[in-house]
């Protein structure tokens, strides 16, 4: 269904495409376009500038394979770590990813709620990292 356009992992350019097939017709989505991944059962969303594509490619290949670029606030969500720029506290005392490019906001899951919010006062102060 998908594929990587690039070299082996490690060596990988910056500019890397997602792949994916839809209604017959390969889609390619720049990895500087994408805003969210998000799993839901075999397949991942990929949210990106202009729309949406499916991938059958694991989050944790995503993370894996680019951990400087994405990162991880759900156990179903990666997002763009360029896009995120904030989160947003609910009455209920759950938290949303503020993005970039994009009026969704994302679950914050408790468990990494602690490190998005590490990784947003580093970018914000970085003489603090």
């Amino acid at each position: 269904m998908e594929d990587w356009h690039g070299q082996l992992p490690g060596t990988r350019k910056r500019d890397l495409e997602i792949r994916a097939y839809y209604r017959g017709q390969r889609r390619t989505v720049s990895l500087a376009d994408v805003i969210y991944l998000r799993a839901d059962q075999k397949y991942v969303s990929v949210r990106h500038l202009n729309g949406i594509l499916l991938v059958d490619r694991s989050l944790c290949t995503f993370e894996r394979d680019f951990p400087d670029l994405l990162l991880r606030i759900h156990r179903n969500a990666l997002v763009a770590r360029s896009r995120l720029f904030g989160l947003e506290k609910q009455l209920d005392g759950s938290s949303l990813a503020l993005l970039i490019g994009c009026d969704d906001r994302p679950v914050v899951s408790r468990r990494h709620l602690r490190d998005v919010r590490c990784w947003l006062h580093e970018m914000l102060d970085p003489s603090q990292a």
